[in-house]
């Protein structure tokens, strides 16, 4: 399936966009509002250049669904009339022409997106969640009832991406994260990566003839085993994954929470010896380096205050510097979408309390049980939204975002 995001300038094109959004209309249980019809009237009307603009959503070349965007303010944009024809829905069309809009407004350097939507519109609201836009105070007065106003802040926040050393040991995984990661620069967003290493680490010991042994999931860290740790998680894989993202034209710089004593930690529990639990993060120097263009690669290996090196586990770590920096997403890449329903629907996003239902009826089982416990264990922590995807989701932006 081809999706094309085209704007809306000819009259033929006008006329394709007034066609579908009277199919909106015809599908809402009031019919027209005064305003839609006022829209269908006057296209391109208040969506006419340099203040808005009209966009088609193509499929095999043909017009399937329309979004809209008209400014509101100097600083605010209005995204409008989005709309998917039925027989196109679940296929990625309205996150699209959202991301369009959003991309749209960003160069044009406002600093809000504000939509309306259905307070009943659950699969959209779900969306716009995921793409990071949050309930706000109605930004406009109207006489339609039942509306929910979202807002999306364009002042980018740093966000935190996860992702296992299990998986960075194979090159081709590695490139491919690399390129995700890229692309997210390119959009303009600010990553701070972070990464474990436990299949190379277990390899290691393996060959020193130095014991495995875990408790609660975690590895039991004795001197031999931290000092392997640095070895594997500061050196190889952290700069192997540096070397892909220069590769694929990203400053990066590796790190742990040891340089600088980014990463401060206590210890977590006598009988896991040298394992750290974060306390603190120096936010103000990552935030830097962010600012400046550059990613960190961080490695979880970290500075106890009693002045030892400890290991610590990085989805712990991500957690931490996510909450620290108030970062606008924390994600954790792993070898799935996300969260899938019975019948094998991602879900967008979900809360706390409805994830705990999931869980005791079945639908999140084995492996992906951990997984959200992970993820709902980073909101308390104050993080205020946690993501659970693939590295296809990285790209595009998909997968489940966990809110309170």
């Amino acid at each position: 399936m081809s999706i094309e995001v085209v704007e809306a300038t000819t009259p033929e094109q006008i006329e394709q966009f007034r066609a579908l959004l009277m199919q909106y209309a015809a599908e809402r249980e009031g019919g027209f509002s005064e305003r839609m019809a006022q829209d269908l009237r006057d296209l391109p009307g208040r969506y006419a250049a340099p203040h808005g603009g009209l966009f088609l959503a193509l499929c095999e070349g043909q017009p399937v669904a329309t979004a809209a965007w008209t400014e509101f303010s100097p600083t605010l944009v209005e995204m409008k009339r989005v709309y998917v024809q039925p027989a196109h829905r679940g296929k990625g069309i309205a996150r699209a022409l959202s991301q369009h809009i959003i991309g749209e407004s960003k160069r044009r350097g406002f600093v809000h997106v504000g939509i309306s939507t259905w307070a009943t519109a659950t699969p959209a609201i779900a969306l716009y969640r995921q793409l990071g836009f949050v309930e706000i105070p109605p930004f406009k007065t109207s006489t339609v009832s039942g509306l929910t106003y979202m807002g999306l802040n364009l002042k980018h926040r740093p966000q935190v991406i996860k992702v296992s050393g299990s998986d960075l040991d194979d090159p081709a995984f590695s490139a491919q994260f690399a390129r995700a990661v890229a692309a997210t620069v390119q959009a303009g967003d600010h990553p701070i990566l972070v990464h474990g290493g436990g299949k190379e680490l277990t390899e290691l010991l393996t060959a020193l003839q130095v014991p495995t042994r875990f408790v609660d999931g975690l590895r039991v860290t004795d001197a031999k085993t931290r000092d392997a740790a640095l070895m594997v998680l500061s050196g190889l894989a952290n700069k192997r994954l540096v070397a892909a993202l220069i590769a694929q034209g990203v400053d990066a710089i590796g790190l742990s929470g040891l340089d600088a004593g980014l990463i401060r930690v206590e210890p977590l529990h006598a009988e896991l010896a040298f394992v750290g639990k974060p306390v603190s993060v120096r936010s103000d120097l990552l935030a830097v380096w962010v600012g400046r263009g550059i990613v960190p690669v961080l490695s979880p290996m970290s500075l106890g205050h009693d002045g030892e090196i400890y290991n610590v586990n990085a989805d712990h770590a991500a957690g931490a510097i996510a909450a620290a920096l108030d970062a606008d997403l924390l994600t954790f890449v792993t070898n799935v979408p996300g969260v899938l329903s019975a019948d094998k629907v991602l879900f967008g996003s979900l809360t706390a309390e409805r994830t705990a239902q999931l869980i005791a009826d079945g639908t999140i089982f084995g492996g992906m049980i951990p997984k959200v416990r992970t993820a709902l264990e980073a909101l308390d922590a104050g993080v205020s939204r946690v993501r659970i995807t693939n590295l296809d989701g990285v790209t595009d932006n998909s997968g489940t975002v966990f809110v309170k």
